[in-house]
């Protein structure tokens, strides 16, 4: 039980930083073509963002399930 836990925690930090660099650049690409104005792209805060976010949505299904 132990491993699919520790495996599921993996899949979740992985897919959490894709989705934080997805959201990252094709939000900053949307808002720059709307507006004119360059954004500057930092992937490692989106990646923690994403990961921080996936984690706590995680925990959060887990306590009410």
């Amino acid at each position: 039980m132990k491993t699919t836990w520790l495996a599921s925690l993996l899949v979740t930090i992985f897919w959490g930083a894709v989705l934080g660099l997805v959201v990252t650049y094709l939000g900053g690409a949307m808002v720059e073509a709307l507006t004119a104005t360059p954004i500057v792209r930092e992937p490692l805060k989106a990646m923690a963002a994403g990961i921080i976010l996936a984690v706590m949505s995680g925990l959060l299904v887990t306590t009410h399930h």
